[in-house]
């Protein structure tokens, strides 16, 4: 095949999906712009619309409203204006619990890959690149999963982000940070401004 050929068409591959990843986590109706770099040939930027973080802004509060937790203050910047297309790992065993928090994450331009079990995250993260992981603590009935997770994924990826995200989280917190934890919250406010300010384009 001649080598033109083969670049062009590997060129058009990478702006169709970018197009598609940024189409799965934009509003219908929200204005969204992209942009791609050829040097590192998977990366791509996008700046949010107005609809879109007020989006992101709305599932927040849902969140909060249907966990009984706090809303977001008015000020909290939950949703960035510009930031990074990322895949995110969430590993929780019950992950419709998160429904708001995710669908937030993906308005913001993030990829949420679910896992219900530790051997699954660790699968996924032989097999794909993460920006950054959400993960609860008890899962299946082990009320440490989520340490063992901590500890497995630090012993290997020692700067990618993990974001615990549990109940009561100030009581675990101290414990949490010290086994390598990036942030550990229980609020969804917090939640999203952790991811996205990990991920903020730089």
């Amino acid at each position: 095949m001649d080598t033109t050929l083969a670049v062009f068409i590997i060129a058009v591959l990478v702006i169709a999906l970018a197009a598609v990843l940024l189409l799965r986590s934009q509003n219908r109706d929200g204005h969204a712009t992209a942009s791609l770099s050829f040097t590192e040939l998977f990366s791509a930027s996008i700046t949010l619309g107005p609809q879109n973080t007020e989006s992101a802004r709305q599932a927040v509060r849902q969140a909060a409203l249907e966990q009984g937790k706090e809303e977001p203050p008015p000020d909290a910047d939950v949703a960035p204006t510009r930031t990074t297309l990322a895949r995110v790992l969430w590993v929780d065993d019950n992950p419709d619990n998160n429904l708001y928090e995710t669908v937030a994450l993906e308005r913001c331009g993030r990829l949420v890959t679910k896992a219900t079990s530790t051997s699954a995250a660790l699968h996924y993260l032989e097999e794909l690149d993460f920006a950054a992981i959400v993960t609860d603590l008890g899962r299946a009935g082990d009320p440490d999963a989520g340490v063992t997770l901590l500890r497995k994924i630090r012993a290997d990826l020692p700067a990618l982000p993990i974001i615990v995200y549990t109940m009561n989280a100030g009581n675990r917190r101290a414990e949490l940070l010290g086994l390598g934890a990036d942030a550990v919250v229980d609020q969804p406010y917090e939640l999203i401004r952790e991811v996205n300010g990990r991920l903020a384009e730089g």
